[in-house]
């Protein structure tokens, strides 16, 4: 992966309180991602059941969250390069409030659809423009470590969404209601806490990124991203209701998602590992690791040990490699970090949206075990996509 040097913040950028930058940044990525995107496979069971769905139909929906993220990546990389990040960051945690209180209240599959694909244009307008953020008002020695703790906060997300789904039991309209007030709250929080950032032009702008999304050394970038956004759809949307169908235990599934999402916090520490170990290593390690973790997903179902061990690996590795390609991005794309950063998030995306789609139809004709098999020496082959540290 393409070393770039780090460069001092222009000086007609302020540098910020990078602690309250950083909690509230997390703040927002844990609802935009771990609530508003990802939680939707937590609820799964009992959404299926209430309205009858069936497994191309699930597919479909799910893949709706994705395409809403696909959607809004450009715009939101696009506002924050030309206007300032801190527009599509709140139009994020709107968008967040909007489509989780929709699922709230859908009483029909195609509300339900609507409500999902609200919510997954959130991450999609308040994730990209923090990389801007981060490169332009914060210090440069303490970026990757900044970024890291922003990007766990998909994990403190997930992980929150355990207990609230035990809280509310079936009714699983109380908890993304909750969920959509808490987003409300944290959109409040980041409007006092993200800088603002004067006019850029949007000439200069469109014309740089053009350009720099064709470079080189971003090939081996973009491909992986886009794998690996298949190929992790399938945890985040079926890996509850696997262990549904093979344990009949529904308790097992929501203690699975509290540990997939507790792990995942250990994202924070992804800039020092970064800093220890280099950027390729880390990689290579934990794309390997996230797809033992869905491979072995239906061989460790015999025990709880196994299943929470498999939570535990994606968890760690989901959200370190998600890290991994923020930071391997943003040493390519030092000029325009929003532009390189949102790109390489569409493509993650644009994989996560083929993936639920693709694996609706499959499953009937493989079964769901046999997906994660493959899924996860996808995945594991993935370690060989990369360039020089």
């Amino acid at each position: 992966m393409t070393r770039h040097s780090s460069s001092s913040p222009p000086a007609n950028y302020l540098i910020v309180n990078d602690r309250g930058l950083t909690a509230a940044g997390l703040a927002i990525v844990a609802v935009t991602y771990g609530l508003a995107r990802y939680s939707f496979g937590l609820f799964l069971p009992e959404i299926r059941l209430e309205f009858g769905l069936s497994t191309e139909m699930i597919g479909l929906i799910a893949g709706s969250s994705y395409l809403g993220y696909l959607v809004t990546t450009f715009v939101g990389s696009w506002l924050s390069t030309v206007v300032e990040p801190r527009l599509p960051i709140l139009l994020g945690g709107i968008a967040a409030t909007l489509g989780m209180g929709i699922i709230a209240v859908a009483q029909d599959p195609w509300v339900l659809a609507l409500g999902v694909f609200v919510a997954g244009t959130s991450p999609g307008l308040a994730y990209p423009p923090f990389s801007d953020v981060i490169v332009r008002h914060t210090e440069p020695g303490r970026q990757n470590s900044i970024y890291a703790w922003i990007n766990s906060g998909t994990g403190f997300g997930v992980a929150l969404a355990g207990p609230l789904a035990l809280y509310a039991g079936e009714n699983w309209r109380l908890a993304w209601m909750i969920f959509a007030v808490l987003a409300l709250a944290i959109t409040l929080w980041n409007m006092l806490t993200v800088p603002r950032r004067g006019a850029r032009s949007s000439k200069t702008a469109a014309a740089v990124s053009m350009r720099v999304l064709l470079h080189r050394s971003a090939r081996p970038l973009f491909v992986a991203a886009l794998l690996f956004g298949v190929v992790t759809a399938v945890y985040w949307t079926y890996a509850v209701d696997l262990l549904l169908a093979l344990t009949g235990n529904p308790r097992d599934s929501i203690v699975f998602w509290i540990v997939l999402g507790i792990s995942g916090v250990t994202g924070c520490f992804a800039g020092g590992l970064v800093d220890r170990w280099g950027l390729r290593n880390t990689y290579r390690a934990l794309t390997i690791a996230v797809g033992a973790a869905v491979g072995a997903l239906p061989l460790l179902i015999g025990t709880r040990l196994g299943i929470y061990l498999s939570a535990a690996s994606f968890g760690i590795g989901f959200i370190v490699v998600t890290a991994l390609f923020g930071i391997w991005s943003m040493r390519i794309f030092r000029e325009t970090p929003s532009i390189g950063f949102g790109f390489t998030f569409f493509l993650i995306s644009l994989g996560q949206g083929i993936g639920p789609v693709i694996s609706g139809f499959l499953i009937p004709v493989i079964g769901l075990s046999t997906l994660f098999v493959v899924a996860g020496l996808l995945c594991c082959w993935l370690a060989v996509l990369r360039s020089s540290d």
